[in-house]
C-alpha cells in the first residue's frame, strides 16, 4: 500500500522529529523552513526541500504545520489557501482554543480538510506510544489521517469542537505549571535553612504522590455542586494558607505564589461561604 506523501512546515526541534519519523515510516516527505539551511540535514536523510510554502504544500497530501505560533500559521497559510484546497492540514502549533477555532473556520471557508492538534510530548518521544497527541475537529478528516497520525505517537481524538484539543492541552499544562511552582516554593523555603533543592524535590515528589489521588475526591465535590460535604472548609483553609505565607516570609522567602489562593479564599469568606468546602474557589475562577 502506498503511503500518502507528507509536507512538514517548520523544522524546529519538534518539526524535525516529526519529519524524521515520517521518513522512518515510509512516507515521502517534503520540508520547508524559513531558514533554508535547516532543511539540509533532512535532504541528506531523504526528504525533498521546497523553496517556498506554496511549493511545499503542493507536494504533500498531508500537510503538517509545526511553526512558531498562531500568527506564523496564518502568515504562511493564508497566501496558499488555493494550493491547500483538498489537501489535509494537521496544525500542530501550540495555540489557544479560540485561535484553533479561528483557523478551522478559515479552513472550512476555503475547502481545506483540517484538524487541530496539540502535542503533549517532547521531540525525543515522537514515534513512541508514550507521545500523546490530541486532535480535534472534523472526525472524518481525523479518521482519514489517523494511520499517519498514529505513527507519531498515541493519537487521541477529543471531539468535533476544533478548540477542544488545545483547551485540554492548555488545561493540563496549567496543572503542570502550578504543580511545578509548588516545587519552586517548597525549594525556596527549605533552601533558606540550608536544605539542597535535590533533597526537597525528593520530599515533594513523595508527598505529592500520596496526595494526588485526593484530586478525584475534589472533582467529585465539584461535579456534585453542593460544596457542603463537611470536608476542609474555606475558613479552615484560609487560616492554613495564612500560616504558609507567614512561614515563607519568616524565612525571607516571598509568598507571591501562595497569595492568589489566599485572595480567593478571603473572597469566599467575605460572601458568606466560610463553611463551604474550600474547593468552592473554583466558582471564583469563572469570569462573569
Amino acid at each position: 500500500m502506498t503511503q500518502p506523501s507528507t509536507t512538514i512546515l517548520g523544522l524546529g526541534a519538534m518539526g524535525s522529529a516529526i519529519a524524521a519519523r515520517l521518513r522512518e515510516t515510509g512516507h515521502a516527505t517534503t520540508v520547508w523552513n524559513r531558514t533554508a539551511a535547516k532543511t539540509e540535514p533532512h535532504v541528506a536523510a531523504g526528504s525533498n526541500a521546497a523553496a517556498t510554502v506554496a511549493e511545499a504544500v503542493r507536494a504533500g497530501e498531508l500537510v503538517f504545520v509545526v511553526l512558531l505560533d498562531h500568527a506564523s500559521v496564518r502568515e504562511h497559510l493564508d497566501p496558499v489557501a488555493a494550493d491547500l484546497k483538498g489537501r489535509t492540514v494537521v496544525n500542530l502549533v501550540t495555540t489557544t482554543p479560540g485561535q484553533a477555532r479561528e483557523t478551522a473556520a478559515w479552513a472550512v471557508e476555503h475547502g481545506i480538510p483540517y484538524v487541530d492538534g496539540a502535542i503533549m510530548a517532547v521531540p525525543s518521544t515522537i514515534g513512541d506510544p508514550s507521545a500523546r497527541l490530541l486532535y480535534s475537529g472534523d472526525d472524518h478528516v481525523f479518521d482519514t489521517a489517523r494511520p499517519v497520525l498514529e505513527t507519531l505517537g498515541t493519537a487521541e481524538y477529543t471531539g468535533e469542537d476544533p478548540g477542544i484539543a488545545s483547551l485540554k492541552d492548555m488545561a493540563l499544562l496549567s496543572a503542570m505549571d502550578l504543580m511545578l511552582l509548588g516545587y519552586v516554593q517548597a525549594i525556596a523555603m527549605m533552601r533558606s535553612a540550608g536544605t539542597s533543592a535535590a533533597d526537597t524535590a525528593r520530599e515533594v515528589e513523595t508527598w505529592l504522590a500520596a496526595m494526588l489521588p485526593h484530586g478525584r475526591e475534589l472533582a467529585a465535590i465539584v461535579d456534585g455542586g453542593t460544596y457542603d460535604t463537611g470536608g476542609q472548609s474555606v475558613d479552615f483553609d484560609r487560616f492554613g494558607i495564612r500560616s504558609l505565607i507567614t512561614a515563607s516570609r519568616e524565612q525571607g522567602v516571598r509568598a507571591d505564589l501562595l497569595e492568589p489562593h489566599q485572595k480567593l479564599l478571603e473572597e469566599l469568606a467575605a460572601t458568606g461561604h466560610g463553611d463551604s468546602d474550600w474547593i468552592r474557589i473554583i466558582e471564583r475562577l469563572t469570569i462573569h
